[in-house]
């Protein structure tokens, strides 16, 4: 049973701990069964000193846990971590699959955790791969393989065209896997209702994968809202909305249109900016404020004009919008352009150079200087 008695080590206890190196615990765990008849406490106790030592649990969440199962020898979590060692996971992924999920402790490896192993590998998943899923989300090793595990693999195979993608998918999302008929199952369901195209759906799935697992009823919430921002379900940006608008919660949603107000946008400005690029509402309250002061008051831009262009808010001020606005406004002053034009923020670095600054031979020099100056 789990319990400690003090007792002198002998010789041959003594070349056992110096054998296994600098984890003295180890060899301190296996000698936690008495031939004594503990209290219930005493066992607790024990177990929760093997829970600190051998899985590297805080001393308070241990003690807990040890009440919880209620173990009477190391047996199981010695089968359990062995397991895992033979499966190639090293000890801090050990002991992070078991501060997750404890109940893992008291399971048979063969019954509930090859299967799962197994089934991953039969489906080309690597080692690493595996490693990868079961790290990410822990909990999925106590989810049942046949009833939750496999019908979702197989439901999302078939959404699919590309293997490649599906497994992708998995290892950076692999919590699609155990919320599938909670979840997954019912939001898939609502963006095929509201005409969302498969392959819209798919993308959701691969590149915000946590987005599509919230609780169904705040997803179709933001769907809703969504809906109300006169956005087109067929578009691919539809399900980009909804990410962002589960993304930001209500609070900060409400703080970001207040900043967008205070430079004169109405409602259907707000909206309309958000459909031609949603992540302008990601943007932190700050970078808002000084990329508007600068397009507003240094270059004497109309704030409504941003409405038509909200990425320049996502843009990096101090390494594209200030030093190229400087030299716009450098050539605005010398009479070599006649107006302001977005698509000078749009182009890739070379093109800017070639477009506004190298072919101005006369100013080349001092155009170059100025716009390395305000990168600097």
């Amino acid at each position: 049973m789990f319990h400690i008695r003090i007792k002198i080590i002998s010789p041959a206890s003594q070349k056992l701990v110096s054998s296994l190196g600098s984890n003295p615990w180890l060899w301190l765990a296996s000698r936690l069964i008495s031939t004594s008849s503990p209290s219930s406490a005493s066992k607790d106790n024990s177990f929760a000193f093997y829970l600190t030592h051998t899985c590297g649990f805080s001393p308070e969440r241990a003690t807990t846990i040890s009440k919880r199962l209620k173990l009477e020898t190391s047996e199981k979590p010695d089968t359990v971590i062995e397991f895992f060692k033979n499966q190639g996971l090293s000890q801090t992924m050990i002991s992070k699959v078991l501060r997750t999920v404890p109940d893992l402790l008291s399971v048979k490896p063969e019954n509930t955790l090859q299967p799962k192993f197994d089934f991953f590998k039969s489906k080309g998943f690597s080692i690493s791969d595996i490693h990868n899923i079961i790290l990410t989300s822990p909990e999925i090793l106590k989810r049942s393989l046949n009833n939750e595990i496999i019908p979702c693999f197989n439901f999302l195979d078939n959404m699919f065209e590309c293997k490649h993608n599906l497994m992708k998918t998995v290892v950076s999302y692999s919590g699609v896997l155990h919320v599938f008929a909670k979840r997954i199952e019912p939001n898939i369901k609502l963006l095929r209702e509201e005409g969302v195209p498969e392959s819209h759906i798919v993308r959701l799935l691969e590149y915000y994968g946590k987005t599509i697992k919230v609780c169904p009823t705040r997803f179709k919430r933001a769907v809703e809202e969504v809906k109300e921002m006169k956005t087109d379900p067929l578009k691919l940006q539809f399900v980009i909305y909804v990410h962002i608008k589960l993304h930001l919660s209500k609070s900060t949603w409400e703080r970001k249109k207040g900043i967008y107000r205070k430079w004169g946008w109405t409602e259907d400005d707000i909206s309309k900016a958000f459909r031609t690029h949603p992540f302008c509402m990601c943007t932190s309250d700050s970078k808002i404020e000084a990329v508007m002061d600068f397009l507003v008051n240094t270059l004497g831009c109309k704030s409504s004009d941003i409405i038509r262009c909200p990425s320049l808010l996502t843009m990096s001020l101090r390494k594209r919008i200030i030093p190229r606005g400087s030299v716009v406004r450098a050539l605005l002053s010398k009479g070599l352009i006649k107006k302001l034009s977005w698509t000078v923020f749009r182009y890739n670095e070379l093109e800017f150079l070639d477009k506004f600054v190298h072919c101005y031979d006369k100013e080349a020099n001092e155009l170059l200087k100025l716009y390395r100056g305000k990168l600097a």
